[in-house]
């Protein structure tokens, strides 16, 4: 997933696209990077279904919570339909919603990369896996003679390592389930994802250059150097502790609930909902605005584990940084953004603060749609609901 210049904006598999909005901040985003889709190449399988079918308009839901911010977000969100989101400024927070209020269950996509940049920094703190622990420091034998041996956790979490977003063997094992909008992650094991790690060979490492399986390879190691799932952890050391009763990797469909949330595709067709199995560190948390508004709120004060690690540690250009999964974005009025988005197949989100402004903001749609992440940087600039 590549670096592009300012005219783009974050949005899904790994090319550019043209930012919607005019006005918005002139600050460079990592473009389509956290989106969990399997790429340009599922087109061809779409030839032989009916998956291309014409766009089905998408209607924004009756407002709920605060009516005044509601007012203002309602025409930033053309093409959105189930909305949820929370504007965080010093001690006050605001909800308002679109079909939808804070309570409402969202897949969150790559912003799970927070929740598993606070298992290890949380792991860090333990004395159970350094951020300078190679692959092969943590599965030991497993790893040597591997082209990923000396890859570091750091690596991992900065998307330096030079490990490809997705492993080949997954794309044509699931290659059909992308056009049938299911999850093209399924049926990839914790273990299956360690081995694929462990016989990719790298590319551009040193480079900032998004990787999905870099960071579900992250998870997993840690989860390895703690002797328990990553799933177990994260519900034992961050959701039980921080009171995120909401927030959950159900890591299988069949663990996911008969009455779970789905979302749509950008064009307007229903999605399977995503559990990814061993890819779920990469992108398997489902939460709440409400929860979501408690995580960014933590990380704000401190009180979270991951806020250890948002130092950048690699630049991915002139104004966006990157450290233990939290990007950091200078914005064009001053002041920074430190944030993370996510995109599954049908849902779209974004979590991230302002340091100097004190300010937040989250959003949690049931559209695979990345139009709303202007909206969400021109909120932490003071743009727009001032």
């Amino acid at each position: 997933m590549s670096d592009e210049p300012t005219t783009t904006a974050a949005d899904g598999d790994g090319t550019g696209s043209e930012c919607p909005a005019s006005g918005a901040p002139d600050i460079v985003r990592p473009s389509r990077r956290t989106v969990l889709g399997v790429g340009a190449v599922s087109a061809v399988a779409l030839l032989g279904t009916g998956a291309l079918a014409g766009p089905r308009p998408a209607r924004l839901g009756a407002p709920t919570g605060d009516q005044d911010l509601a007012s203002e977000l309602a025409d930033h969100l053309a093409g959105q339909r189930t909305v949820a989101c929370a504007l965080i400024d010093g001690d006050d927070v605001r909800f308002a919603g679109f079909g939808a209020d804070e309570h409402r269950e969202f897949e969150v996509g790559s912003a799970t990369k927070t929740f598993t940049a606070a298992l290890v920094m949380d792991a860090a703190r333990r004395g159970e896996l350094d951020l300078e622990a190679t692959v092969q420091d943590v599965l030991g034998a497993s790893a040597k003679g591997s082209a990923i041996a000396d890859v570091t956790v750091r690596e991992l979490a900065n998307h330096t390592s030079g490990i490809p977003s997705l492993p080949g063997p997954v794309l044509a094992k699931n290659l059909w389930r992308t056009p049938l909008h299911r999850d093209p992650y399924a049926g990839v094991s914790a273990q299956e994802v360690v081995d694929l790690a462990v016989d990719a060979t790298p590319a551009r490492r040193g480079t900032v250059a998004y990787s999905n399986h870099g960071v579900a390879l992250e998870g997993q190691l840690v989860a390895h150097a703690a002797g328990a799932s990553w799933q177990d952890l994260l519900a034992e050391r961050v959701l039980t502790p921080m009171d995120l009763a909401s927030t959950r990797a159900p890591i299988t469909a069949s663990r996911l609930g008969a009455h779970a949330p789905t979302g749509f595709t950008r064009t307007g067709h229903r999605s399977a909902a995503w559990t990814m199995d061993g890819f779920a560190p990469a992108g398997g948390v489902r939460s709440t605005a409400a929860d979501m508004v408690a995580w960014v709120r933590s990380m704000m004060d401190g009180s979270n584990p991951g806020a250890d690690g948002i130092r950048p540690t690699a630049q991915q250009d002139e104004t966006t940084s990157v450290g233990v999964n939290w990007f950091t974005t200078a914005l064009a009025g001053g002041g920074s953004a430190v944030w993370h988005n996510g995109e599954t197949g049908g849902f779209h989100s974004f979590c991230g603060f302002s340091p100097e402004a004190e300010r937040g903001w989250v959003l949690l749609s049931d559209t695979a749609d990345s139009g709303t992440d202007d909206l969400a940087f021109r909120i932490l600039g003071g743009e727009v609901a001032a």
